[in-house]
């Protein structure tokens, strides 16, 4: 394990090996692991001895990687919702080297202006300042008693790059602050003082008793006021203690949680439930119903809480599907079933969202549960207990599946357990290891479909092993799922989504397994091919400029069905940039716009910004606007057109992409 280099009070950490952690924005950065470069990092984020979140990616020539955010690498599966307190731990494919940081818990709650007051003052001929004062206050929270949070590593900023006089456009109010990031310490040192003099000012103060802190800026011009004001508002700290590394935590104001880039998992409030895989199954001799029962399974952290199941019978002779929906608890009796008749048991469960269907298995109707308990002693009147057990009587073997087969029988005098086995004279099909249970009834599974089985059934005591009895059974084959049509087909970054029907199964013993979509480029390269389970999937991985035909695959085994493409759906299409809007803000008396967004091709990219809800036309409010190496692109504008009623606009790239927006009005 190795550390950064120390910092000092007011003076964030710099690498080598450097974790940052924006936990409102559930993005991670490695910086400056230069000796692990080009190597492969797995960062997981860690909730006590659970893993809550993991991603990998390779580093590149500088020791630098980042998750969850444009040019970065996605959390696999889901976005974790990073909380103070929380490990952040990576490690490297080339060496024995981990390295770890805690996340710490102070966090900007609000951000306060007092307003501008002018004072009057005559400026120099020229001058476009409006002197006066004005404060604007960054409050917060955090927990006193966290272990790794010094007051001494602490900084609250205000960033806000229009600070700088050559980033003021001409003919505007230049102000006198020229820093791009404004900082205030709570622990103030001699070669980080808080504030500028004649400048800016600042101070900080924190109470440990209520667990807050603030800090306040005072301003002396109208242009300083209002771009602190407007900047981006920071609470970062470091680690304190013997720290595995000097990893900076930083949580952003008016920030939204995770999961942040589009095209990366949902955050756990955005997944749909993990169903239970396993359940009690009986049902009472002679009776037509079934009884399931089952225990909630862990959900991911932060997960929106199981609220319900929907649970179904699908069997009979009809293929008849009795469904028991509920808002709670974790029993159901599925009533008013074919006696004798093999249903297999289905269950989803619901947290706002519903998840996939699952198997907990295939039980007989009216078959009974359990061995008989013996009356006194344990034996059965009559009965010898020195006696090998007899053959088990009523043996039926059934199968409503591919891959199964239930087995059944009536309880034999003075068995203890029973082995069933099986066999067959297809020398293709597979044939399972022996099944011992305690009751008579078991379940065969990892047969071939379409395969005739000859199944064995002997019971057993103390004394040995008795007689066999034998029934055969054939399973199903598989059957392709009933046609299905594909809805709409979404060209995106290096990416298509695509949605569809869902399909029904070929048969009660044919359940669609999943989905595939196939995206064949035109250049004849490699098709690339993504699974799916529900109705909608996103094929990632692709060329932007490059035209693909994406078609959608339904399963059952091995047997396949391709969507149908109706004349609306167009599915050739081209992946693009994709630009977003994530700030747009109107100025009415300065005809002022300050609009941000981001774009997901940057190499020599630009966006240009319109009015008006038709991409590419409208009055121009500025173009050619450059896309940073970062995917960010911003424009600060005075004096542009006036903004129509309906406050709508458009951005376009070079990269072919498009998007409209809403301006907000701010005066």
């Amino acid at each position: 394990m190795t550390f950064g280099s120390m910092a000092q009070a007011g003076t964030p950490p710099t690498g080598p090996g450097n974790i940052e952690i924006f936990n409102k924005r559930s993005m991670v950065a490695l910086e400056g692991y230069a000796a692990q470069a080009g190597q492969e990092a797995t960062v997981e984020v860690l909730r006590g001895d659970r893993t809550i979140g993991i991603g990998v990616g390779t580093l590149d020539a500088t020791g630098f990687l980042e998750f969850n955010h444009p040019g970065g690498e996605c959390w696999i599966g889901v976005t974790p919702t990073i909380k103070p307190g929380d490990e952040v731990r990576v490690s490297f494919s080339g060496e024995a080297f981990t390295d770890s940081a805690i996340t710490a818990s102070p966090t900007v709650t609000e951000v306060v202006g007092s307003g501008f007051v002018p004072d009057g003052a005559v400026q120099p001929e020229g001058s476009l300042r409006v002197s006066g004062t004005g404060t604007v206050t960054i409050k917060g929270t955090y927990d006193p008693a966290d272990p790794w949070f010094d007051p001494a590593r602490f900084v609250i900023e205000t960033v806000n790059p229009d600070n700088r006089d050559d980033k003021t456009p001409p003919g505007q109010d230049p102000g006198l602050v020229d820093a791009r990031a404004m900082g205030i310490t709570l622990v103030p040192d001699a070669e980080h003082p808080n504030g500028e003099p004649g400048l800016w000012d600042a101070e900080a103060t924190i109470d440990p008793a209520t667990g807050t802190w603030s800090g306040t800026y005072t301003l002396y011009t109208q242009a300083d006021y209002d771009r602190t004001l407007d900047g981006d508002h920071v609470a970062a700290a470091w680690m304190a203690g013997e720290e595995p590394a000097l990893g900076l935590t930083q949580n952003e104001f008016e920030e939204i949680p995770g999961p942040g880039m589009g095209g990366c998992p949902p955050s756990p409030d955005g997944q749909v439930p993990t169903a239970p895989s396993t359940a009690q199954l009986s049902s009472a001799t002679g009776s037509t119903s079934v009884e399931v029962a089952w225990e909630t399974p862990a959900q991911p952290a932060d997960a929106s809480e199981v609220t319900g199941y929907r649970v179904a019978a699908i069997g009979g002779a009809h293929a008849e599907q009795e469904t028991a929906e509920r808002t709670g608890g974790t029993s159901v009796s599925l009533d008013g079933l074919e006696a004798g008749a093999t249903y297999e048991i289905m269950i989803e469960a619901y947290n706002g969202r519903w998840s996939a269907a699952q198997s907990l298995g295939t039980v007989v109707v009216g078959s009974g549960t359990g061995g008989t308990t013996p009356p006194g002693d344990g034996t059965d009147p009559g009965t010898d207990p020195t006696a090998l057990p007899a053959a088990p009587a009523g043996l039926t073997a059934t199968s409503a599946s591919l891959d199964s087969a239930d087995v059944s029988w009536a309880a034999t005098a003075g068995a203890t357990s029973y082995t069933v086995t099986a066999s067959s004279e297809d020398p293709a099909a597979l044939v399972p290891a022996p099944v011992t249970v305690t009751a008579p009834a078991a379940t065969l599974t990892g047969l071939t479909s379409g395969a005739a089985y000859t199944v064995s059934v002997t019971a057993a005591n103390a004394n040995g092993e008795g007689p066999a009895s034998t029934a055969t059974v054939s399973t199903l084959t598989a059957v392709a799922p009933a046609a299905f049509d594909l809805t709409r087909v979404i060209p995106g970054h290096e990416s298509i989504t695509a949605e569809w029907t869902a399909a029904a199964a070929g048969n009660a013993a044919s359940p669609v397994s999943g989905y595939e979509l196939v995206a064949t480029p035109a250049d004849g390269q490699a098709a690339v091919t993504f699974a799916a389970t529900g109705t909608a999937g996103t094929v990632s991985g692709l060329r932007n400029g490059v035209e693909y035909a994406l078609t959608v695959v339904a399963k059952s085994g091995s047997a396949t069905t391709t969507a149908r493409v109706p004349a609306t759906v167009d599915n050739t299409v081209t992946p693009t940039d994709v630009v977003t809007v994530t700030r747009a803000q109107y100025r009415a008396d300065k005809r002022e716009y300050r609009i941000q967004g981001t774009a997901q091709d940057t190499t020599a990219n630009r966006v240009h910004l319109r009015l008006g809800d038709v991409a590419g036309s409208g009055t121009t409010i500025q173009l050619n606007v450059p896309v940073q190496a970062d995917g960010t692109w911003a424009v600060d504008l005075r004096n542009g057109p006036a903004l129509p009623t309906n406050n709508r606009f458009n951005v376009t790239s070079d990269s072919g992409a498009s998007t409209v927006a809403v301006m907000t009005r701010s005066r």
